[in-house]
């Protein structure tokens, strides 16, 4: 798990940078001394620490010093006004600390100080890559292979891309694989909750705000398409935007410039698009609530995620990596896995809050279970609730008893059918597409037999 960062230091010069780093996810704890750097490095683990180098050269040398006696291979970089602010000039620095001169344009150093965090902390570039840990790639979902097909294809293209899908289907995941599968996975990527920011602070929080332009603006605030500049924006639930911003938004689109509230300045972005809705846009373009002049701009390429329920095929593989990667967390020992009864269960369940639900069920089991084995006692009730409803009823549900037994005590092989059938629907939440593919036989064939054999179930047919 990545520590936080610890940042030494308190002039006005830097805080929007230093804000810029939490508004990027980046934890950080900052302190205004080296006395209290050295105190809370006593405390507590940091990976790295960021120290304002506009002090005295001898006292903040003296800092970098005595904090690598304490801790002798955490990376430090100061930032400074200068060149080098005399970093160098008598060698006594040399190995203990990376200077990184700030150039005044908060977009630049920005850039220049998430390049040097990242080169030195190799985990602060993989957490910013679920999607590879996701299992997207090794998918058998014909659905997921041709939508990661079309990912490859536009992953280096500006144009913008609409993700549609339902809720927990994994749209940011995708926005993130998008991104740092590109070339410019080293350009930032920031992501905007559209739904979770009040109306009144969402033009400030998407375009920045200078000090004094309504009340409680302290300081200036860079927004996050500035802070995404040469990067990747990802608007999620973009259906929620509301309209007057939408508007904003297109401005943006078409001339490549932000203006901050209370701001006269045009500023330069360029960045790409990735929204994602959950929503039909197609109703809210109809309802009035969404600009269709929006909607073409922003689904130059569209990306339409299956909800789980219509990708069983990866249910268990999903499943385990959830089980690993909490056992991983929860400080390794042996491996956990699913009984076979709990994956049966698994199986029947609809899924409504798909693959982000799994994972939560996955974290229940784990945390509940003492064992390597996991059964479906460890499972919530609304998943053992619904297997129970999609069970066989008794007639079917039993062992093959004398009834079905001809006078020489063999089962007839059209009850055999049968029951491999109604198993395999049941086993596979009545989609027909996967029962008939894993039966080897047709849709067709299969639909023959149900209706010779009377079975009635309600069947899902995926295209």
């Amino acid at each position: 798990m990545l520590n936080p960062i610890l940042i030494i230091g308190g002039s006005k010069r830097y805080r929007p940078l230093f804000a810029a780093l939490k508004d990027l996810h980046i934890q950080t704890n900052q302190v205004l001394s080296g006395e209290e750097a050295l105190a809370t490095l006593n405390m507590r683990s940091y990976d790295a620490v960021i120290m304002e180098w506009d002090l005295s050269y001898s006292s903040a040398l003296e800092t970098v010093e005595r904090i690598k006696k304490i801790r002798p291979n955490i990376p430090v970089l100061a930032v400074g006004s200068g060149p080098d602010s005399g970093l160098d000039r008598d060698g006594k620095s040399g190995g203990l600390v990376e200077y990184l001169p700030m150039t005044g344009v908060e977009n630049i150093d920005l850039a220049r100080l998430i390049g040097n965090l990242k080169q030195i902390l190799p985990e602060l570039r993989a957490r910013v890559l679920p999607g590879r840990d996701l299992l997207w790639s090794k998918t058998r979902n014909e659905k997921m292979k041709k939508l990661l097909a079309m990912l490859d294809i536009i992953k280096d293209e500006l144009g913008s891309v609409l993700i549609q899908g339902e809720n927990g289907t994994g749209k940011e995941v995708i926005a993130w694989l998008l991104h740092y599968s590109g070339r410019g996975h080293t350009a930032p990527f920031v992501a905007i909750n559209c739904a979770a920011i009040p109306e009144t602070l969402l033009e400030s929080e998407l375009f920045g705000h200078e000090k004094g332009s309504f009340t409680g603006a302290t300081e200036r605030r860079v927004g996050k398409f500035e802070l995404a500049n040469k990067g990747t924006a990802f608007l999620d639930e973009i259906g929620d935007m509301p309209v007057n911003t939408q508007a904003k938004i297109l401005r943006v689109l078409e001339t490549g410039e932000i203006e901050r509230v209370g701001g006269h300045n045009k500023i330069p972005v360029e960045l790409r698009i990735v929204a994602a809705t959950n929503q039909n846009i197609h109703e809210k373009i109809e309802q009035g609530q969404f600009r269709q002049d929006l909607f073409f701009r922003i689904n130059t390429f569209t990306l339409v995620l299956p909800p789980l329920r219509e990708r069983r095929e990866d249910l268990f593989s999903l499943a385990q990596h959830f089980l690993d990667l909490i056992g991983a967390r929860r400080g390794g020992g042996p491996r956990k896995c699913l009984s076979h009864s709990a994956q049966q269960m698994l199986l029947k369940y609809n899924w409504p809050g798909n693959v982000r639900e799994l994972r939560n069920v996955m974290e229940r089991a784990a945390v509940l279970t003492e064992s390597n084995l996991i059964g479906p006692e460890a499972l919530p009730e609304e998943v053992l609730a619904e297997s129970n409803q999609l069970s066989l009823p008794p007639h079917d549900s039993q062992p093959f008893s004398a009834s079905v037994r001809n006078g020489s005590g063999i089962v007839p092989l059209k009850d055999l059918e049968k029951r491999a059938i109604i198993e395999a629907l049941s086993l596979l939440g009545f989609n027909a597409t996967q029962t008939a593919k894993n039966l080897g036989i047709s849709k067709a064939t299969l639909y023959r037999k149900i209706k010779e054999y009377n079975i009635s179930r309600r069947l899902v047919v995926c295209s």
